[in-house]
């Protein structure tokens, strides 16, 4: 009898066990699932993915997050994995480089879940990856082409046509005329430092250096930019309440919504102070020296490209300043970082002896923080495009920048991954 109880007894506890064991897995099964993929190293990629993670988990989400080493180039065994753990949406806010291969790992995979990442998805290389993918594949971004407000009806306008005209600058767009985001933000990029160039000049006249340039950027306002208007708060970050979901479908892509979240940053009220000489004003040879610190190779050179080609059209809209009384040509110095922190210095420094007063970009931020300490020591302000990550302005007085932050971007790709997937 005893040792028919006990039998029973055993057989009871693995009943309560394999029950307990099924309530753990249906618990785990309610839970959303988000897979999130960074890059090792990748300020950028690292500091987004983490965002992402952050709000997730807030709203009730749960997420498992890798990072790869860099140059990888296989990524079927993450994405197996995200598959492995009924995940709902993967979020892999990686170069294009990367996201080509990815994209087609996971539809070798025959991937259902949707792919999201942020910013640098709104590319060329995102729509020749996507087509044909059984998922769905969405960014975030700054800009939508189909906007019907005047400033940026005509920038569109003007800008596909500026490319159709020039077969190499189209070949720089992709081999396309779609706007992207990043050029728009370069051409506002480009007339917030003419901004602050003409007032320099009505200020100091032909003595003007790089400093005056620095602190008229501090307190510009750009009332027409095609992004909206462009103000810097006491950190040196654009005031920006809205980002843009796009949908990469059919070759092109498709706006999904605007995602707003209210920001009540106050616009710098009075200029730092430097204590740098700065570059002095070419008078010798009547000209301005732009510098564009851009990748136009390496992992995130498509999107460099497009950063370079806003800029480049600006430009051609207005490249004359007048101080004292004399024309000034202002001309623009490209400068390659190859998308590699360690070439930052080298790039970097290529600007600073070209004389320019200002310098422009860079896309992917890892780079544009690698470069800081190069503008600063010579007294030259510095205005990121889309370089999202905290660290390109914080502790660095030269810098200032155009895009909203990867904390912001975090949060809405978060939530709009949770209003598609959650159910």
């Amino acid at each position: 009898m005893k040792k028919i109880l006990a039998i029973l007894l055993a057989l009871a506890m693995v009943f309560a066990l394999a029950a307990c064991g099924d309530a753990s897995a249906e618990k785990k099964s309610d839970k959303v699932v988000a897979y999130v993929l960074a890059e090792k190293g990748d300020t950028y990629s690292l500091g987004l993915a983490n965002n992402f993670k952050t709000a997730f988990e807030a709203l009730g989400g749960e997420v498992i997050m890798e990072t790869f080493p860099a140059n990888t180039t296989n990524f079927s065994d993450y994405v197996q994995k995200a598959m492995d753990n009924s995940a709902a949406v993967m979020f892999a806010p990686n170069s294009t480089t990367v996201a080509s291969n990815l994209i087609k790992n996971a539809q070798d995979l025959g991937v259902e879940f949707p792919l999201m990442a942020g910013d640098t998805w709104e590319s060329s290389v995102i729509l020749d990856a996507a087509k044909g993918c059984d998922f769905d594949v969405y960014c975030s971004t700054f800009f939508d082409e189909n906007d019907e407000s005047g400033t940026a009806k005509e920038f569109v306008t003007g800008f596909k046509a500026w490319l159709n005209a020039n077969s190499d600058k189209k070949d720089m767009n992709g081999g396309n005329d779609i706007v992207a985001a990043v050029s728009a933000l370069g051409f506002d990029a480009y007339n917030v430092a003419m901004v602050a160039i003409r007032a320099a000049a009505e200020t100091a006249g032909s003595a003007m250096t790089s400093i005056d340039v620095a602190k008229a950027i501090c307190t510009a306002k750009l009332e027409n930019a095609v992004t909206g208007v462009i103000q810097f708060n006491e950190t040196g970050d654009a005031i920006k309440d809205s980002a843009y979901i796009k949908k990469a479908a059919d070759g092109a892509f498709q706006f999904v919504k605007v995602q707003k979240t209210a920001n009540s940053d106050s616009p710098m009220s009075t200029a730092k102070e430097y204590a740098e000489a700065g570059i002095a004003l070419d008078t010798a040879n009547k000209k301005i020296v732009i510098g564009v610190y851009e990748p136009t190779s390496g992992a995130n050179g498509a999107g460099g490209k497009q950063e370079v080609l806003g800029v480049e059209y600006a430009n051609s809209l207005d490249h004359v300043v007048t101080i004292d009384g004399v024309d000034y040509e202002v001309v623009l110095y490209v400068s390659d970082n190859g998308s590699l922190e360690e070439n930052a210095v080298t790039a970097a420094s290529a600007i600073v002896n070209q004389g320019a007063l200002v310098a422009l970009g860079s896309y992917g931020s890892g780079v544009s923080i690698a470069a800081a300490d190069t503008f600063s020591a010579a007294g030259m302000p510095a205005i990121g495009i889309s370089c999202t990550n905290t660290a390109v302005t914080e502790g660095h007085d030269y810098y200032f920048r155009t895009c909203f932050l990867d904390p912001f971007q975090g949060g809405v790709m978060a939530s709009f991954a949770w209003e598609t997937v959650a159910k």
